[in-house]
């Protein structure tokens, strides 16, 4: 069965998350941040929203130099092969703000995958890759605020799927990555030009298990 998101208490929870984390009914319990976000809250049901603070971004410019890791993060070690999939809303002030699903596997080796504000103003499904230096691809734009992703592991293949109304599923990307320990999967927030940005993340749900990659329906 699918795990939800959801709360174990009956009124929102917010907090600035240094000292603590959200408590995630039905994920795994290794949940950790990974810089942690300006805030945070947690309302009934399954919706968690993250802060992101000014000027933070998570990219390894292809070019070389610096990499930038300041992107908040709520990560959980995730099964071996695993799908996750979150409802997705990005309140963008700035050229790439963003709400994404992450994959973490090293420092090095990671993903992810975003509703990212883009130059025309519109947002637009954004995935990146990182082997060292960072692949970024912008698949298509999106009408209004929000959307749906997925992210699926079996074996040695990573997919990514988006879909507008959480039925019908487009794939985004096919792509292998590795990471010896394992991975950490969960959420984060970005705004590298600007001040500040949420995300917003609903009906979002984790199974440990293989699953029909090509099963989009």
């Amino acid at each position: 069965m699918w795990a939800t998101l959801a709360l174990t208490i009956a009124t929102p929870v917010t907090a600035s998350a240094q000292n603590a984390l959200p408590k995630l009914a039905g994920f795994p319990e290794s949940v950790v941040w990974q810089n942690p976000p300006a805030e945070w809250k947690l309302d009934p049901g399954d919706r968690l929203t993250l802060a992101a603070p000014k000027k933070s971004d998570w990219f390894a410019w292809p070019g070389g130099g610096p990499q930038q890791d300041a992107a908040p993060r709520l990560l959980f070690a995730a099964a071996s092969d695993f799908v996750i999939s979150t409802k997705v809303t990005t309140l963008a002030h700035a050229t790439y703000d963003a709400g994404c699903l992450a994959l973490y596997g090293t420092a090095t080796n990671w993903a992810k995958f975003c509703l990212e504000a883009q130059d025309d103003g519109r947002l637009a499904v954004v995935s990146v890759v990182t082997r060292e230096l960072s692949d970024d691809v912008a698949s298509f734009p999106v009408e209004g605020h929000s959307a749906w992703l997925r992210l699926a592991k079996v074996d040695r293949v990573i997919m990514l799927y988006a879909s507008l109304n959480g039925s019908d599923w487009t794939i985004v990307r096919k792509f292998n990555l590795e990471s010896p320990s394992g991975f950490r999967v969960g959420f984060s927030a970005q705004s590298p030009n600007g001040d500040g940005a949420t995300a917003i993340f609903e009906h979002s749900r984790y199974r440990a298990e293989r699953i029909d990659l090509w099963k989009l329906h």
